[in-house]
């Protein structure tokens, strides 16, 4: 998500001074939470902050207190927001669960998880972080493998951001790209055409590719944290970048446009659709009666996020599990998957 990168991007500037930070992370909730385990919040010494551990709820009061809490290292401090819990009235919350957040001092010379949160955004490569919650050893980590199972611990396997492979450069392509930032995701835009796929128009793309979309379909590296859409309003420049696309691992590929045109598409590009399945949305995004270019972009934009959380994007008051993705595990150690972004 944006604010792990908002939360490298606060801790950058206080390392640069010298200073330290205090760290504040959600490693275990019951009942109803705003957050899951994983989300994270940073604190520094002048009140500045990034992230969020509630929906505003419970930052007050670290902002007040972690700073003192902190002084002799590492420790939990338990929420209780359920209507019988102790800070319920305290802080006027109404989630009606418990919350555990690890709190921890960061230093420049003393920030390993920092640091491994952007060695997975940099490097593109997951890696799994134990956090052991046993009493007599708050603030142990485990790099690289799960705690024992006779340790209570909350497991995280820290990932890299989305990567989108936007192909096609038009003017409804701006607010794909604006939508895929906003969350903090990475997108390269490809286009064959020079006056399309200009830079002063897609300012903020980490990429501008301009070459036969076939040659940088082919030569794009993927990986399993990689979705693309094909909206280049050019028949030809669709498909052949389809052809190479589906070559590729990727967990999400969305064309834009009707139906009957995707048919016609898979089937010059000799492809079956049943071939491309589950990663093939065609046509792409949720059922919104989307209209215009940046309804459109909502639309697709939701239908990736559904679909990598591995939802299908219905009414949350229809659904009778959980509002969060993906579901609960076993208490005692479970794993979460942190997008580095």
């Amino acid at each position: 998500m944006k604010e792990i990168q908002e939360i490298l991007e606060l801790w950058g500037a206080v390392r640069r001074t010298g200073d330290s930070a205090v760290l504040a992370t959600v490693v275990e909730t019951s009942g109803s939470s705003y957050r899951l385990p994983g989300a994270r919040l940073l604190l520094t010494r002048t009140g500045q902050r990034a992230g969020m551990v509630s929906g505003g709820c419970l930052e007050d009061d670290l902002v007040k207190k972690a700073w003192w809490w902190t002084e002799a290292g590492a420790l939990l401090r338990r929420y209780d927001t359920t209507r019988e819990g102790e800070i319920a009235s305290e802080f006027g919350l109404g989630c009606n669960g418990i919350i555990h957040v690890l709190l921890e001092r960061v230093g420049p010379a003393d920030c390993r998880i920092l640091d491994l949160l952007r060695e997975v955004r940099e490097t593109r490569r997951s890696i799994t972080v134990s956090h052991i919650l046993a009493p007599d050893r708050i603030g142990e980590r485990l790099i690289g493998q799960a705690a024992p199972p006779e340790v209570k611990a909350f497991v995280e396997e820290l990932t890299p951001p989305v990567h989108l492979l936007l192909f096609g450069a038009g003017d409804d392509a701006a607010p794909m790209l604006g939508l895929a930032k906003y969350l903090g995701w990475r997108v390269t835009v490809f286009d064959g055409r020079a006056h399309y796929a200009r830079r002063d128009k897609f300012l903020q793309a980490d990429n501008v590719i301009v070459a036969p979309v076939a040659e940088a379909a082919a030569a794009v590296s993927t990986d399993a944290w990689t979705v693309a859409v094909l909206m280049t309003h050019s028949y030809r420049q669709d498909l052949d970048a389809l052809g190479e696309l589906s070559k590729k691992p990727l967990r999400y590929l969305g064309i834009l446009g009707p139906r009957k045109r995707s048919s016609q598409l898979l089937l010059d590009a000799g492809l079956e659709p049943e071939r491309l399945l589950p990663a093939l949305h065609s046509p792409m995004g949720l059922d919104i009666g989307a209209d215009g270019p940046q309804q459109v972009a909502l639309a697709a934009i939701a239908e990736i996020q559904a679909t990598l959380n591995g939802r299908v994007g219905g009414l949350l008051r229809e659904g009778t599990g959980s509002i969060h993705a993906p579901e609960e595990a076993e208490p005692a150690a479970w794993v979460r998957s942190i997008a580095c972004a």
